[in-house]
């Protein structure tokens, strides 16, 4: 098993939504209150660990994860994303979106300063929900390989119930193959969805539009690997008045490797508009 992948997945257990009031809408009118978070904070994590900005529109201008080790200035036509700029010194990609003709993203490309396409990030969809997100990179003259395939099951209330991640064998490592599945949901707002997806420091966060994995919090998940149980974590929330989680705690008990019986407790703090 990548064994460098395990730390990954255990960090980034944190989408995206959007806090501001509203303004009062005209009579007969019904508006949805619009969530903007601002930062998840997770100690002894480079902070925030994600950080965004908005417009008037409460559209995501700004996206950051790991105090600014990406920095994305975000792009739109008619309120859909088109570009996602990665804007530090070191790394200046381009995330292009291409839509299909029901307004689903369908393809990301990966742009590099020299203008190379390195890299695609493909969905399939089953109605409106995401079935599988793959990705690919550049491999020299051979064209584009898969590294990546997620795939998602849901419960009937739309939220995921387990995600499936195949990482075929590269670099003369082995292939990787895990189930996260994920139990008792609670009913309030869930802001952390698009973590489920991001790979931290190994590739470029992205947003989705109009796809949710999580409407609510879960309050179990448990990761097997190649096989082997991993580990099995309980979540707690707080709540502000709005529904939405102040703070995530989980009692994550390790089920094998050098840390089986093991108990460690993880936070995430959230903090809005």
């Amino acid at each position: 098993m990548r064994s460098s992948y395990i730390p990954l997945i255990i960090g980034s257990i944190l989408f995206l939504s959007c806090k501001k009031p509203p303004e009062p809408p005209p009579a007969g009118h019904n508006t949805v209150k619009h969530v903007l978070l601002k930062d998840i904070t997770i100690p002894n994590l480079p902070s925030p660990y994600y950080h965004f900005q908005y417009n008037a529109d409460s559209l995501i201008t700004k996206a950051a994860f790991s105090s600014d080790f990406t920095l994305y200035d975000v792009f739109y036509s008619a309120n859909r994303i088109t570009e996602m700029r990665n804007n530090i010194f070191a790394n200046q990609d381009t995330l292009r979106y291409t839509y299909d003709n029901t307004g689903k993203v369908a393809v990301i490309r990966f742009i590099n300063s020299n203008n190379v396409v390195y890299r695609h990030v493909s969905f399939l969809y089953d109605g409106n929900q995401v079935k599988e997100i793959e990705w690919d990179h550049k491999e020299g003259s051979i064209g584009f390989l898969m590294d990546r395939t997620l795939r998602f099951s849901y419960y009937s209330d739309g939220n995921v119930k387990t995600i499936t991640e195949r990482r075929p064998a590269i670099d003369n490592g082995p292939e990787y193959n895990s189930v996260k599945t994920f139990e008792a949901y609670d009913d309030m707002v869930n802001v952390d969805d698009f973590s489920l997806i991001h790979d931290g420091i190994h590739d470029h966060l992205f947003l989705l539009q109009g796809s949710r994995l999580q409407k609510n919090n879960p309050k179990k998940e448990m990761l097997s690997a190649n096989g082997v149980n991993i580990y099995i974590i309980d979540y707690t929330y707080t709540y502000n008045n709005d529904n939405t989680p102040s703070k995530k705690t989980g009692d994550l008990l390790y089920l094998s490797g050098q840390y089986a019986g093991q108990r460690f407790q993880t936070n995430s703090f959230f903090t809005y508009y």
